[in-house]
């Protein structure tokens, strides 16, 4: 039930519970500071109790499941009941594996919590909360053909664990960079009035503060400080399932223990993944980082606001204007301006994709045999190409075909990676976000629409590269068939 739809029933009675953390426990305590139990929680303890008791017995039975009370006479029915395991030393190992999968729950779900108390956005509320929900009822993934339960309870901390690193990584990550955006924006300090509308709140850097006690190593925040960008947290469990799953399509793990191990090597994939990260920018030439990835103006609220007023005061005249051309103007005017932020940073975040899916497209092509040359390659310009005989034939339709050929096809390595629009016109391609004048010039019709058409080819380079990657990739989905041998009588 979303917040707003518990809040149309006016007869409920609503009381604010907290809770202390004291020694390792968790203490919930009612508005008058009575220790209290949710019956619910009694519930779920019960259940917990009857679904540990079952995997016990289950191991207990294990050694003997083969066989029949008929076998057993006399006094062989103590072997047949196992007389001489120590249930209760069975039980202690169980409750220890149980106790450690549920502290690491909740050092994970005191992230999630922490990233819910900064969402703003109701749906990104109600994601973060069904996530919290899930991780809650996340149950080991038993394996009856295991020896013991150890293992299985080892690779579910595991996991949780390496959760716990990808996502704490990711929210302190976003806490200093929006708290040097937060800086930038509040250099000068606040001086009031209607051109700091819209802007975040300044973060009064005086008293730091935990949210959560059993995650300490967590970023601590001020006690005024909100971030609602932690909101697309929620993006992140959605993501990872989605790569295991593929991964669940291509390798079909049989039992409960292939999947957890698969599912604790795609969590490792990612943080290791996480922790080499390069910046996007660094794929391409030292220009285009400074044309395009550069956050000294473009990103700098302020200065775009001068920009704004500065264009006003180019292209209006406002003597000449009446009061409802003025409004149009205005209005045309910062929805340019809008347009063009919104290019540059669906531009930025197109080429971030098409430079990693270049980084797959040149391990696909060196797994083939290719060189790196197979990412950049050309057709020769006419004016440079050679005379060859019998011209009018069919053109190869593979690409080894080519390859023999050298004539055919420019085969080059640039240092950098290129913009899609380079590839096809140099004086399009020349733009810049990080001048004022560059700037200037973009905020036109023909600008916008230039940039437009960057973007567009952008994308169809981004799209050119992904079914690439996609086809060469389903090459490990198809194994290959083998006729059986049989023999002839």
């Amino acid at each position: 039930v979303h917040s707003a739809q518990f809040m149309e029933f006016a007869e409920v009675e609503n009381h604010d519970d907290f809770y202390t953390s004291e020694g390792g426990y968790i203490h919930t305590q009612d508005p008058r500071g009575l220790y209290i139990i949710y019956d619910v929680a009694l519930k779920d303890l019960k259940e917990l109790e009857h679904q540990l008791l079952l995997v016990t017995s289950q191991y207990i039975e294990k050694d003997k499941s083969h066989v029949t009370c008929g076998q057993f006479r006399g006094s062989n029915l103590l072997g047949w009941a196992h007389a001489s395991v120590d249930r209760f030393a069975v039980l202690l190992d169980l409750w220890t594996c149980e106790t450690a999968l549920l502290e690491k729950k909740c050092q994970l779900l005191d992230v999630y919590f922490e990233a819910y108390q900064h969402a703003i956005d109701p749906e990104e509320r109600f994601a973060l909360a069904q996530t919290i929900v899930d991780v809650m009822h996340k149950r080991p993934r038993f394996d009856l053909k295991l020896g013991y339960f150890v293992d299985t309870y080892r690779d579910e901390c595991i996991c949780l664990q390496l959760h716990l690193q990808l996502l704490r990584g990711i929210v302190n990550q976003q806490v200093d960079v929006q708290r040097e955006y937060v800086h930038k924006v509040w250099q000068e300090g606040q001086k009031g009035g209607v051109s700091e509308f819209g802007l975040p709140y300044n973060v009064i850097t005086k008293q730091l503060i935990s949210l959560n006690n059993s995650c300490p190593t967590s970023k601590n925040i001020y006690l005024l400080e909100f971030h609602p960008s932690l909101g697309l947290v929620c993006l992140i469990p959605k993501a990872v399932e989605h790569i295991y799953q593929e991964f669940c399509n291509i390798l079909r793990p049989k039992t409960a223990s292939e999947a957890s191990n698969l599912e604790k090597q795609v969590l490792q994939l990612a943080v290791d993944e996480w922790l080499t990260m390069e910046k996007a920018e660094s794929f391409y030439s030292s220009q285009i980082q400074k044309d395009l990835f550069a956050e000294v103006l473009i990103e700098d609220p302020v200065l775009v606001q001068e920009i704004a007023l500065s264009l006003l005061e180019l292209r209006a005249d406002e003597e000449k204007k009446e009061s409802r051309e003025k409004q149009f103007f205005l209005l045309d005017s910062f929805s340019m301006i809008l347009e063009l932020v919104t290019l540059r940073h669906r531009l930025i975040e197109v080429a971030t994709e098409s430079a990693q899916l270049a980084r797959l497209y040149k391990a696909f092509a060196r797994e083939m045999g290719f060189g790196e040359f197979h990412l950049y390659l050309r057709p020769v310009h006419f004016e440079f190409a050679s005379y060859k005989e019998k011209a009018d034939h069919i053109p190869p339709i593979f690409i080894t075909s080519l390859l023999e050929d050298d004539s055919c096809v420019d085969r080059y390595i640039p240092s950098n990676l290129q913009l899609g629009i380079q590839e096809i016109d140099s004086h399009i391609g020349k733009f810049s976000f990080r001048t004022r004048d560059g700037v200037m010039q973009l905020l036109s019709p023909s600008g916008i629409k230039n940039m437009q058409l960057i973007l567009a080819c952008q994308v169809i380079q981004k799209n050119a590269l992904l079914v690439a990657v996609q086809q060469a990739s389903f090459c490990y989905l198809v194994q290959p068939t083998h006729a059986r041998d049989t023999k002839v009588s």
